[in-house]
């Protein structure tokens, strides 16, 4: 019996409280999620097996199931199963916020791997995003980014020689607000973050992004594409990441 089976095994429903039998359930799913007992990805129980565990109906199980869907704390995945959900990460659509930044501030533990800082020649794409001219170098920024010990992002940041002279790995820690690019560029080069512009599109992870992140060849991930501005308009960097984290944004209000 597997660890997740054996979780389900040892819970005993009470027919006898005024409680429906798929809120306890629902609580007893959610509950162990919280405390970090069932982990992000893995798998539960078949419908199936979750009947005969718990001696309920597969209405009982279904009912659980779809709130506890809702809540955005599992995810059933058609012909693979019911997979405890990756905490969804919130991200304002006001203010140039660092990943670091939010992620603190919501709780979750950030850190950072730097894999490589390097000086490059812009390929046409960066050099269009850039508006560098002929003969301009930029230096090429790889890390892979983390959220409470998961990793959840693969990300490449391009700027020009010109704004960040000196840049190496020392520069960065792996925890903290050191591993903020953001906070290094106005800390240490004293650069302000006026503007930025974002796309947001979908895309299949490559042979390397899919082992960084721990996901299957070609799996579905959010491509983040972002250029950061200085208030003179000039274009301080650009950023092309993917994230496996899942994004909610609030919107709120009518414009006047």
């Amino acid at each position: 019996m597997s660890d997740i089976t054996n979780e389900f095994y040892n819970f005993k429903l009470d027919k006898n409280l005024p409680i429906p039998l798929y809120y306890q359930i629902e609580k007893f799913i959610s509950n162990k999620i919280r405390k970090g007992d069932l982990k992000p990805g893995e798998k539960l129980p078949t419908e199936i097996e979750l009947m005969n565990l718990l001696k309920v109906s597969r209405i009982t199980i279904r009912k659980a199931a779809e709130n506890l869907s809702r809540n955005n704390l599992i995810e059933i995945k058609k012909g693979q199963g019911t997979f405890i959900k990756f905490k969804q990460f919130y991200e304002p659509v006001f203010g140039i916020r660092s990943y670091t930044d939010e992620a603190l501030k919501q709780g979750f533990l950030p850190s950072t791997k730097v894999l490589e800082i390097k000086i490059i020649q812009p390929s046409k794409e960066i050099e269009k995003n850039l508006k560098l001219n002929k003969g301009d170098k930029i230096y090429s920024i790889a890390r892979l980014r983390y959220l409470n010990s998961e990793p959840t992002g693969l990300d490449y940041t391009f700027i020009p020689v010109k704004y960040t002279p000196g840049l190496s790995k020392d520069d960065f820690e792996e925890y903290g607000k050191r591993q903020s690019l953001y906070n290094l560029l106005e800390t240490k080069y004293n650069l302000i973050l006026d503007e930025a512009e974002e796309i947001i599109t979908a895309t299949l992870t490559k042979k390397y992004e899919s082992k960084l992140l721990g996901l299957k060849l070609r799996s579905p991930i959010n491509l983040r594409k972002r250029v950061v501005y200085l208030p003179n308009k000039s274009p301080l960097l650009y950023m092309k990441a993917v994230y496996r984290t899942s994004y909610k944004t609030t919107l709120k209000g009518r414009p006047r």
